[in-house]
């Protein structure tokens, strides 16, 4: 019996040990998959983080390098003098401009035309072949001749004996190594009437007019157009674009306008391309150096979709890389093969599309998603806070190489709790042997004694531990009490907290319990109203007035939208998302949402004119299906979303100032007294809205 008692309290000790070893164990590897988790997602974050302020920080350079540039006196100088010297360019023999007309087509054939149709660009030579007499003049003798036909930017003077090249002797050294620090794609020197007098590459576009001729319709001339149309403006981006001068690689412009006097005397124009975004979010390859993890990546998209730098797997493993994102849907075969021939995604690889939804939905938050090759990582996404470009970064790391790193650290946990057992037996079996040898002396003594019929004595009162014990049980009893009272109040708070804040059966739910069903709602209508000029609100100075202004915008949408039968779903940056008919059936959700649109112009206008401050807006109106529930996982959002929350936030950003631009499907179910037009050629460019007829008819 005594053996058998050592033993039983042996084997007490090491379950107990055991229990307490693997409830250590669980807790020791579920911490360290937290800690894993949160190390994966700060480093994911902080690489975010980085990528995004070096591309802000660049852009922010390139606006300030072309405005100092374009402020700097030698600029009116260059534009004055260099126009006046290619305007005396414009004599030339008619049989000299024949003859340099054809050899800049036989030129331009194999370095342009051809090149551009290998990567599957087919362009005609009237699109890239300059007419006026003093640019074919220029291009003829900077990019033709023997020793400037290769580098025509290393050229200082092509030897003509013109006024032209004697000034561009002077300027061309300072503007190129403008162009070398800053790793720009090429400056550009515009007069006011578009005559492009002057750029360091001596490209097709060198004394084009961007305003008539060939590339009247590129993004150089876009940022020309948004200078010219506004000089106060200051420095403009405009986002990448095939651009042919360039050949195969985007480039985006970033001109200031050159002022003498207030006057305009010119525009500059800095083109930029991908590759130092490429560099800063790759580390330039020094993937380890910079902090990676093992497939760890970090590239950046705009909101059209499309990559705007080369993300790491493509580097690294092109061929591999494009037939991944083919087997995953995130390419087709005619854009793999411009990829491979241009040696780039930029503008040709779709971002992943749950990456893009979260990047305009303004989510940044670290979660598991699928990458653009398909394979589950984890990412987090979030805006480049540059104006003009709806620029988006994302870093993201394979899930099975996030998983991989807690691998080894529980196995080790595992073989030393296995280790812990084994050595806690002998060790435990030796102690109750020690603990019961008084056990045992008693037993031997009792068991040698003579048999008494008297009872052994027993101590007459409990031990002190046992009425210690129920006193606690006591205690407890009337603390769990308590708890559950306040536990019942602080529940019925909440649920009045929750009605308050959201529709009354999401509330109810909620407080359920029931946070992750969602609702498909077959049909319902959303809006997107961008306020314009919220951005030279916020600049104003006075913080306290503009927030007041902000908080006054806003209240007034939303008295609007409760009026209208709309509820607010969001509001992300200058962009205010409204729903009808998601949480409520509603046959006239269309032209509710379109007369909400109507009213919410005149308000905005209205609150804009109070406080003499340029608002307006930009509205896009969508009908279709859409999901409605709780997302943000701890953090808990309500939120409508899906594909017409995309469409309507698209029109409302192709919209102009002052616009109301409603897709096919909207359109479709208007009534007819509500006056429309197409906005473009087809029924997925959206319809126009009178917003005076709205108000009549709705």
């Amino acid at each position: 019996m005594v053996s058998s008692l050592a033993t039983r309290l042996a084997l007490v000790i090491v379950a107990m040990s055991l229990l307490s070893l693997l409830a250590a164990t669980i807790v020791g590897v579920r911490t360290g998959r937290e800690l894993g988790d949160d190390l994966d997602d700060d480093r994911l974050v902080a690489l975010r983080s980085s990528g995004s302020l070096d591309v802000a920080s660049r852009m922010a350079a390139l606006g300030r390098s072309v405005g100092a540039v374009a402020a700097s006196p030698q600029a009116v100088l260059a534009i004055e003098d260099l126009g006046a010297a290619f305007d005396q360019l414009a004599d030339i023999p008619a049989a000299d401009f024949a003859r340099q007309q054809d050899q800049l087509r036989t030129v331009y054939e194999e370095r342009y035309l051809d090149a551009l149709e290998v990567g599957g660009r087919v362009v005609d030579m009237t699109d890239i072949l300059v007419e006026s007499a003093a640019g074919t003049y220029l291009q003829f003798h900077y990019a033709t001749e023997e020793h400037a036909a290769d580098t025509p930017a290393e050229v200082d003077d092509a030897g003509d004996g013109s006024l032209w090249s004697e000034l561009h002797r002077v300027v061309q050294p300072q503007y190129r190594e403008v162009v070398d620090r800053l790793q720009l794609n090429d400056m550009l020197l515009v007069e006011p009437g578009g005559n492009v007098v002057y750029s360091v590459a001596k490209r097709p576009d060198l004394g084009s007019n961007l305003e008539v001729g060939p590339f009247s319709g590129s993004v150089v001339a876009r940022a020309y157009d948004l200078v010219v149309d506004d000089p106060s403006v200051g420095p403009v981006v405009v986002d990448l674009a095939f651009y042919e001068p360039a050949l195969l690689t985007p480039v985006g412009a970033v001109a200031a306008p050159v002022l003498e006097g207030g006057r305009l005397a010119g525009v500059a124009i800095f083109l930029y391309d991908s590759a130092p975004f490429t560099d800063a979010l790759t580390a330039d390859g020094q993937w380890d150096d910079a902090g990676f993890p093992a497939t760890g990546e970090t590239y950046l998209f705009g909101s059209d979709g499309l990559l705007r730098s080369e993300p790491r797997d493509f580097i690294e493993t092109p061929v591999t890389f494009l037939n991944a994102a083919i087997e995953a849907g995130n390419l087709d075969e005619t854009r793999r093969a411009e990829i491979l021939a241009t040696g780039s995604t930029v503008l040709l690889q779709p971002a992943a599309e749950a990456t893009l939804n979260v990047g305009l939905a303004g989510d940044d938050e670290v979660a598991e998603r699928t990458s653009i090759t398909g394979v589950d990582v984890l990412d987090t996404v979030a805006a480049v806070p540059v104006d003009g470009l709806d620029w988006y970064v994302v870093s993201e790391v394979s899930a099975e190489s996030a998983e991989g790193d807690l691998a080894d650290f529980e196995e080790f946990l595992i073989i030393g709790a296995a280790i812990f057992v084994v050595a806690l037996t002998f060790v435990a079996v030796a102690w109750a042997d020690l603990i019961v040898r008084p056990v045992r002396s008693i037993s031997n003594r009792l068991a040698s004694a003579e048999r008494r019929d008297d009872p052994i004595d027993v101590p007459p009162r409990s031990p002190i531990e046992f009425q210690r014990l129920a006193a606690s049980f006591e205690t407890m009893s009337l603390a769990l009490r308590s708890q559950e009272e306040q536990l019942a109040q602080a529940r019925g708070q909440r649920l009045d907290l929750l009605r308050s804040m959201l529709p009354p059966a999401v509330a109810d739910r909620i407080a359920a319990g029931d946070v992750d069903s969602l609702e498909e709602v077959p049909e319902a209508s959303v809006v997107v109203v961008v306020i314009q000029g919220l951005g030279a609100l916020v600049r104003a100075g006075d913080e306290l007035a503009d927030r007041d202004r902000i908080d006054q915008l806003h209240a007034e949408l939303d008295d609007l939208a409760a009026g209208h039968g709309l509820e607010r779903v969001k509001v992300v940056g200058d962009a205010y998302f409204a729903a009808c008919g998601h949480d409520r059936p509603l046959i006239d959700h269309a032209p509710r949402s379109v007369s909400f649109a109507a009213d919410a112009q005149d308000a905005v206008r209205a609150i804009g004119r109070a406080g003499d401050i340029a608002l307006d807006v930009s509205v896009g109106v969508h009908t279709g299906p859409v999901t409605v529930g709780m997302t943000g996982g701890i953090r808990m959002v309500y939120d409508v979303w899906g594909a017409t929350v995309t469409a309507a936030h698209s029109l409302a950003r192709r919209a102009g100032r002052g616009q109301i631009l409603v897709s096919g499907a909207t359109a479709a179910v208007l009534p007819d007294s509500v006056g429309r037009a197409r906005a473009g050629g087809d029924d997925e460019d959206g319809w126009v809205v009178d917003a005076a007829s709205v108000g009549e008819s709705t």
